[in-house]
């Protein structure tokens, strides 16, 4: 489910009274659920803009989709951290469910990626570090949070890839859509259908076998690599092509396309993006923990000011049509000066 940001070509609707809700912007539209611009009001004049999910009306008398919605919200309303968007109510209205969650002013890493093709091929290697590190900051405290009993939950998010990857306006990375994520040993999806999107998944994501932290730490490689060389990694046109590529994890260093990386940063992602769940880093906080250690060895401004300058920077001018999604980009030379690291 794509959605709580303000330039992704929302739809205007007209607007609907929804319980407390003034329901007025469509945000997204998945499989199962829609997602609105609402403002919620209360006592004493109280209002907050929310991102407001609710399922599609045909699946609203669906008890399989309701219990799936309500665990998802459960889920999601455990974690609480800076970086995971925020779930503030699951509801209903008469026999529609609901859950009211963080709006988020800022566009996705899809876009980005997009806009940086565009303007000047990939973002500074600050800017990307940046990001890096918030993601990292997220992954590690999802998977390593405990439940009620103090017992690891094992929570893996299983769709980690850039439309779910969020930056706001003040440069802050927020994660959403946990609500495929599951917790290792839950049993599986009737379906047996394999969850997420095919090029930001790992190998043994794709080959049905256990899934773990480091398959999310696959996931953040391939977009990490993505956003130092703004080219796809793994995605081809063809469903079957992009399968085969996530398969073999073949991967050239970042530096190759684009030499302003560090060899260290390549071999970085390189790890992250290792065919066997064993050669990559032990979990998020250690690939944190290089990222960190890399930024002090470069001096690289990464705050989430820096992040939110280059991208005010970025789409702060009209750009030329972009190329195909798989078109090469000559990241030595930018189409304007970029703000200085």
């Amino acid at each position: 489910m794509r959605g709580f940001r303000t330039d992704m070509g929302a739809d205007a609707a007209e607007e609907e009274q929804f319980g407390p809700y003034l329901v007025y912007e469509r945000l997204g539209v998945g499989g199962m659920a829609t997602v609105h611009r609402a403002l919620e009001r209360g006592m004493e004049g109280f209002e907050r803009v929310v991102a407001l999910k609710r399922l599609l009306p045909h699946l609203a008398s669906d008890a399989s989709f309701i219990k799936a919605f309500v665990r998802e919200a459960k889920l999601a309303s455990q974690l609480n951290h800076n970086n995971i968007v925020h779930i503030f109510e699951l509801g209903r209205v008469g026999s529609h469910y609901f859950i009211s969650m963080e709006y988020i002013d800022g566009r996705d890493i899809r876009r980005i990626l997009r806009q940086a093709r565009k303007v000047s091929g990939p973002p500074p290697i600050h800017v990307t570090v940046g990001i890096l590190l918030q993601l990292c900051d997220a992954l590690d405290y999802a998977h390593h949070k405990m439940d009620e009993d103090g017992q690891p939950l094992g929570l893996v998010h299983r769709d980690v890839s850039p439309s779910n990857v969020l930056v706001t306006s003040t440069g802050a990375v927020k994660v959403i859509d946990f609500g495929i994520a599951k917790a290792q040993g839950a049993q599986r999806t009737q379906t047996g259908r394999v969850k997420g999107k095919l090029a930001y998944m790992a190998p043994e994501a794709l080959a049905g076998r256990e899934l773990d932290a480091r398959s999310d730490q696959f996931a953040a490689g391939v977009i990490a690599h993505e956003l130092l060389t703004a080219r796809p990694l793994f995605a081809s046109k063809n469903e079957y092509q992009t399968l085969l590529n996530v398969q073999r994890a073949e991967v050239a260093p970042p530096s190759t396309y684009n030499p302003q990386c560090p060899l260290e940063l390549d071999a970085i992602v390189l790890r992250a993006l290792a065919r066997d769940p064993d050669d990559r880093f032990t979990d998020a906080a250690e690939l944190r923990t290089e990222l960190h250690a890399l930024r002090k060895q470069y001096n690289l401004a990464s705050t989430q000011h820096d992040v939110a300058t280059w991208i005010d920077w970025a789409f702060g001018f009209d750009a030329p049509a972009h190329p195909t999604e798989d078109a090469a980009v000559d990241p030595s030379r930018p189409s304007r000066p970029v703000p200085a690291a």
